[in-house]
């Protein structure tokens, strides 16, 4: 069931802005704050997945941007075994 909430004390540029950012999405400001808060709460939910994954040594890691690099290796090792096994033949 869905609960009503306040939130008192908001300083007045904040709560510009937000009416602002609210407009330019052409929502209300309290349609615009519960997309934010719907957000937050999805993130609070997908941190705890992904600490539940944290330690764990069950596959290949790789530093970021270091992906492309890893796959163009196995490529290339991949058309090497291949090459090996058809005799070079690269037919089109």
């Amino acid at each position: 069931m869905p609960r009503n909430m306040q939130i008192r004390d908001v300083p007045d540029d904040i709560a510009d802005e937000i009416a602002a950012r609210a407009r330019a999405k052409g929502q209300s400001a309290q349609a615009y704050m519960l997309g934010l808060l719907v957000a937050d709460a999805h993130r609070s939910r997908n941190i705890e997945l992904i600490a539940q994954f944290e330690g764990r040594d069950d596959g290949m890691h790789s530093a970021p941007g270091q992906t492309g690099e890893l796959v163009r290796q196995a490529r290339s090792e991949r058309e090497e075994q291949l090459a090996e096994t058809t005799g070079d033949c690269r037919c089109s």
